[in-house]
């Protein structure tokens, strides 16, 4: 792994911590080089950046004034999750120049209602943590994939996650319902309503699906559940034959039995032409006149 000097805070970033000192607990700043390391290089090692600071917020308000301090120091933040993308998008640059916007402390399910089938998260919820809450309701979140123990809600909504069964229920953008962000200038926009129609112009919810931070931070989502899998079966089938279809089994006469029931069955009926003989006259028609013989 390439080694990564600590970096140094700018003035501009500096102004913007000791703005946001009054309003974000002890621990909503974090400036231990020790402590930010591990958040510097993604899930393969293959990108490795800087940042002299980490913020980590508790909720969508303090994410709020967070971005709203970094728009007026015009400072660049890079939101993360579980860090466990494979294309360096949660990755801080080399050069220092942004601060990493941790979101795991968001990382509670505001609600889960068995009636709707619907559940709402913050964007910290590990997406294992929010299937065994759903489980116990009787209900799944239908999306699963390798990284369930880390991966966060959401970074999922932002990178619109597909996982294994992406063929069946198809991606997160599918299963999101509503959407709350907070906007670059640290507006709040709350789109968690789950209703079905609303034609209020543009839909904003499906913008901020994978956009990957770039146009708002997702902190909190209304995800649609599935009904729980009350059983599992599991066989084991073996073929004789590459198609995939079993043969018939023979009689003692050594005959297959579908070779027998097709040699014993009557042949297909056929329509039988009129005779040439027949004094019964055949009507033809010409287009355009029905009828004409």
């Amino acid at each position: 792994m390439a080694e990564i000097q600590s970096a140094i805070l700018t003035p501009s970033q500096a102004a913007m911590l000791e703005s946001l000192t009054s309003r974000l607990d002890a621990k909503a700043i974090v400036t231990d080089s020790a402590d930010i390391d591990p958040w510097l290089h993604d899930w393969r090692g293959r990108f490795h950046g800087a940042a002299p600071a980490m913020l980590a917020p508790t909720s969508t308000a303090e994410v709020a004034s967070i971005v709203a301090a970094a728009a007026e120091h015009r400072v660049p933040l890079v939101a993360q999750g579980g860090n466990t993308s494979m294309v360096g998008g949660a990755t801080a640059p080399a050069d220092g120049s942004a601060l990493i916007l941790s979101l795991r402390r968001l990382n509670r399910i505001r609600s889960l209602d068995t009636d709707a089938g619907l559940a709402i998260a913050e964007a910290g919820v590990i997406l294992a943590e929010l299937g065994g809450a759903a489980q116990g309701e009787g209900w799944r979140f239908p999306l699963t994939l390798g990284a369930r123990g880390t991966a966060t809600i959401g970074g999922l909504v932002s990178t619109n996650a597909g996982g294994t069964q992406v063929l069946k229920f198809g991606t997160m953008r599918g299963l999101v319902a509503g959407v709350e962000a907070v906007l670059a200038d640290g507006t709040i926009y709350d789109g968690l309503s789950a209703l079905k129609k609303d034609n209020r112009g543009y839909d904003l919810d499906q913008l901020f699906i994978g956009a990957e931070g770039t146009l708002a931070i997702v902190t909190a989502a209304t995800l649609r559940l599935a009904p729980a899998i009350a059983a599992r079966g599991t066989a084991w089938v073996g073929i004789a034959s590459p198609p995939g279809r079993a043969e018939a089994p023979a009689d003692d006469a050594g005959e297959d039995r579908r070779d027998r029931e097709l040699r014993n069955s009557p042949p297909p009926s056929r329509s039988t032409p009129p005779s040439r003989t027949s004094r019964t006259p055949v009507r033809r028609s010409r287009v355009g006149t029905p009828g004409t013989s």
